[in-house]
């Protein structure tokens, strides 16, 4: 399982991520996350998302090629116990990072077609578990399951999902292709997880 949950990881060189240490603020590495479904454009937003969420939150987030690199470097491979990494194997992984915290978890889409009115549309929902880990303590600080955002969610009704976010959620049309309405749903369901995030 450890090879499969390597393989969910994207390498982004994301704009404004940043490897600097010790800024003042404490350095967080995103990641292992896994994925089911959802395309590669959807799996970036994710990553994009929880980029933005945890720099508006005060976090220096180290650059993913560098986490994935980490990640893959691990020997022996990080292991999982129900799906979760071990907290010994999640320590060897924030030393090898030099990251006060990671920010870990999975990501699950399901995108389908629902009749409304005289003729279907597309609708995404994502489902994501998240998990903080802090190296100082050695254990898990936050904990957020089944958080769930739909991508025909009215905005006027996102308030509080829309502040943790910063920035706009992803436009869709009546009508129109499944990346954009995953990409929106994720936002909603990652922003929603982590209004609380400290």
């Amino acid at each position: 399982m450890n090879r499969i949950n390597a393989g969910f990881f994207i390498v982004l060189a994301l704009g404004g991520t940043t490897l600097a240490m010790g800024q003042g603020n404490p350095t967080i590495a995103i990641g292992p996350l896994r994925f089911e479904q959802g395309n590669t454009t959807s799996r970036e937003t994710a990553f994009d998302s929880l980029r933005k969420i945890a720099e508006h939150k005060g976090y220096t987030v180290l650059a993913q090629a560098v986490t994935q690199s980490k990640y893959d470097g691990l020997h022996p491979a990080m292991a999982y116990r129900k799906g979760l990494p071990i907290n010994s194997d999640l320590a060897r992984y924030a030393r090898s990072l030099h990251a006060s915290k990671l920010l870990f978890g999975s990501v699950n889409w399901h995108t389908r077609s629902i009749w409304v009115g005289a003729g279907p549309k597309t609708i995404s929902t994502a489902k994501v578990d998240l998990y903080l880990y802090d190296a100082a303590t050695g254990r898990i600080s936050f904990k957020k399951t089944g958080v769930e955002g739909r991508s025909d969610e009215k905005e006027q009704t996102l308030k509080v999902v829309l502040d943790v976010l910063v920035t706009p959620l992803v436009s869709v049309v009546s009508g129109g292709p499944a990346t954009p309405r995953e990409q929106r749903a994720v936002q909603i369901a990652l922003g929603r997880a982590l209004v609380d995030l400290k």
